[in-house]
């Protein structure tokens, strides 16, 4: 709130702030107003854009890199769509680490397993990340950087990716393949129709067991 409202002031916008998530019960709150700032959380489907649209509303700006929210296409001619280019790539790829050595340490469990004064190491162990495959679905910016990442640890890399980066070093395989070989999941991908519920039973029951996945994506992708 402080960044919008100081930004705003100097840009002679007044902005009204509201805890609920915008829907087709709650345009109507965007009365008034001529555009609206929505989140992942939020829907900007066909029936909300026609209210936001018949409230006068001339843009929809989304605090987000991801737009599966939104039905551009019935935007089109209606209001104006915008959206943030990128996310630091180095943040979400070092806290996509942060969280599998969390989740391979149990860091977690251990944290709160002291803070009782119980020093067991029972259950605790985890495994090494050296030497282990790792499969990362979706190779962009932040795909790559997590791939850096891993290197760094010594594991072995696979990768997939609709449109892969050509010259990029970095070994592509079909996607059953992945799901087969990787003793971690990492995604990485936006969430579209094609990879809605990807990680469905069908690909759980082809890989490994004690596979870890971590999901920095949409959390549509994963039934």
């Amino acid at each position: 709130k402080p960044s919008f409202e100081r930004f705003g002031e100097e840009a002679g916008i007044r902005f009204k702030f509201f805890e609920t998530k915008l829907g087709e019960d709650t345009a109507e709150l965007a009365r008034g107003c001529e555009g609206v700032c929505i989140f992942v959380n939020d829907t900007a489907d066909a029936a909300v854009i026609d209210k936001l649209a018949d409230l006068g509303v001339q843009m929809i700006a989304l605090r987000c890199a991801g737009y599966n929210n939104v039905d551009i296409r019935h935007a089109y001619g209606k209001i104006h769509i915008v959206h943030v280019p990128a996310y630091s790539p180095y943040a979400v790829a070092e806290h996509a680490m942060a969280m599998l050595l969390t989740s391979i340490r149990r860091v977690h469990k251990a944290y709160i397993r002291t803070r009782d004064f119980n020093f067991s190491l029972n259950g605790l162990t985890g495994f090494d990340l050296h030497g282990k495959t790792v499969g990362v679905v979706g190779t962009g910016r932040i795909g790559r950087t997590f791939i850096d990442i891993c290197r760094g640890f010594g594991m072995e890399i696979i990768a997939y990716d609709k449109y892969p980066a050509d010259g990029a070093g970095i070994d592509y395989v079909q996607l059953d393949e992945l799901f087969r070989r990787a003793d971690i999941i990492s995604l990485h991908c936006p969430l579209t129709p094609d990879t809605h519920h990807m990680i469905n039973s069908d690909a759980i029951d082809a890989m490994r067991r004690g596979v870890v996945i971590v999901n920095t994506s949409r959390g549509a992708l994963i039934d």
